[in-house]
C-alpha cells in the first residue's frame, strides 16, 4: 500500500518509516494499558528519518543521501563531539536519524565501542548516593566515604527568583505575549548551560573516582520526585519546583552514560530506607539535626539507638548501598567486632561554579 502511494520513494525509507510507526504504537499501547496516555489515539509531535547503510554516505565534504532523485551532498558542520569519538577509538554505526529543527537539518550519529572485559575482579565496591544538593560516594573495604557538594537548590532558587523579577520588569511594560525582550532576556540567564554545566563536571568526577571499582547505584523508580511530593503535604509551589528541577535522575543517567564509557561495572539496586536504618544492626535511625535542605546542604546527622552509631544521612544511605549488594553475594558486611568499631573517614568537598551560577537570595517583590 505504502510502495503504491509513493512509487518513486526508495524502499529503504519505507521500511524505516514502518519501523518507526510500529514503534511509536507500542509505546502508546503501553502507556495506555498503563492508563499514561493522554489521549485516545497517538499523536505526532515530533518527527525524524532513519536512514541505514544503504541511504547514506559519510564523505569529506559532507554527507551524501539517497533521494526519489538520485544521490545530493549535504555540507555538514559537525560538533566537536564527533570529531572527540571519530579519533578516540569509536566507530560509526550503521544507521543514522534525520531530524528539522527549525529550517535546520539535523544528523544524530550513532558510536560503538567494544571494550575488553577485565579479567581481574576489582576489590573495592562504591556505593554512590544522589541528593538534591550533593552526592555521596562510599569505599568499602576502607571505609572512606567523601560527600561532593553541588547547592543544586541554591542555584535552582537562584534563577526561579532572578526570572520572576526579570518577568515582572518586561511584563509590566509589553506584556508577555510576542515580548521579545523578555524572551532575549529570559536567554541571557544561560539556566540550562550552567545547570548541564555541573552535571557533567560532577559525572565526570565520580568516574574518576570510582574508575578501580564495581560501583552499587540506587535504582530509581519512574516519576519518583511525583511520589515524593504526593507524600509530603508541606511542599508548596517553590518547593515543588524546587524539587522537581533537582536533577537527581538527570545526574542518575550521566553517572550511568560515564561509567559505561569507561568500561567501570555498576550494580542497580533498590534504595528503599537505605538512609533510614543503621548499617550494622539495621535498626531505625533517629535524626538529630534535622532531614530538610531547602537551603544548601548541611550535615543531617543519624543516631542508631541500639549501637550508637553516629553518622551523616547521606554517608548511612551509600553503606546501605554496598551492605545490600554485599548480601547478594553472600558475604557478611560491616560486622561489628568492637566498641568502637566502623569508623568510617569522612570528606567533604565542594564543587566551583562560575558567577553566573551563583543564586539571588532576595526575593522580587510580586505586586
Amino acid at each position: 500500500m505504502v510502495r503504491e502511494k509513493y512509487p518513486s520513494v526508495p524502499s529503504h525509507y519505507i521500511h524505516e518509516a514502518i519501523r518507526d510507526a510500529s514503534q511509536r504504537i507500542k509505546s502508546f499501547t503501553k502507556l495506555k494499558r498503563k492508563g499514561l496516555a493522554k489521549t485516545d489515539k497517538p499523536i505526532v509531535r515530533k518527527w525524524s528519518v532513519g536512514c541505514d547503510n544503504q541511504l547514506w554516505k559519510l564523505t569529506l565534504r559532507g554527507v551524501r543521501i539517497a533521494t526519489h532523485k538520485g544521490w545530493i551532498n549535504i555540507p555538514v558542520q559537525f560538533h566537536k563531539l564527533f570529531w572527540r569519538y571519530y579519533n578516540g577509538g569509536w566507530t560509526l554505526r550503521s544507521s543514522v536519524r534525520w531530524k528539522l529543527v527549525k529550517n535546520k537539518l539535523y544528523l544524530c550519529i550513532v558510536f560503538a565501542k567494544s571494550v575488553e572485559i577485565k579479567e581481574d575482579s576489582p576489590t573495592r565496591i562504591y556505593g554512590i548516593d544522589i541528593n538534591e544538593n550533593n552526592v555521596t560516594i562510599y569505599e568499602y573495604p576502607s571505609n572512606k566515604a567523601i560527600t561532593i557538594v553541588t547547592n543544586f537548590s541554591k542555584i535552582v532558587l537562584g534563577y526561579a527568583y532572578r526570572r520572576a523579577e526579570i518577568q515582572q520588569k518586561w511584563s509590566k511594560r509589553f506584556g508577555v505575549k510576542g515580548n521579545r525582550r523578555l524572551k532575549v532576556s529570559l536567554r541571557k540567564l544561560r539556566e540550562r548551560d550552567v545547570k548541564r554545566d555541573v552535571r557533567l563536571k560532577l559525572a565526570k568526577k565520580i568516574a574518576e573516582t570510582v574508575k578501580d571499582g564495581i560501583v552499587v547505584l540506587e535504582r530509581l523508580p519512574k516519576r519518583f520526585q511525583d511520589r515524593v511530593i504526593e507524600k509530603d503535604s508541606r511542599l508548596n509551589g517553590l518547593g515543588i519546583h524546587r524539587l522537581k528541577q533537582s536533577s537527581i535522575r538527570g545526574i542518575h543517567r550521566l553517572i550511568i552514560e560515564m561509567l559505561v564509557e569507561h568500561n567501570i561495572p555498576y550494580i542497580l539496586i533498590n534504595p528503599s530506607h537505605t538512609s533510614s536504618i543503621c548499617p550494622v544492626y539495621g535498626s531505625k535511625l533517629a535524626s538529630i539535626t534535622g532531614y530538610a535542605q531547602r537551603n544548601g546542604w548541611k550535615p543531617r546527622i543519624m543516631k542508631c539507638s541500639k549501637c550508637g552509631f553516629t553518622h551523616d544521612r547521606d554517608v548511612i544511605g551509600a553503606m546501605n548501598l554496598v551492605k545490600r549488594c554485599l548480601l547478594d553475594v553472600g558475604l557478611m558486611p560491616l560486622a561489628p567486632k568492637g566498641a568502637h568499631d566502623l569508623h568510617v573517614e569522612w570528606l567533604v568537598a565542594t564543587m566551583k561554579r562560575g558567577e553566573e551560577a551563583q543564586p539571588v537570595l532576595a526575593r522580587p517583590t510580586m505586586t
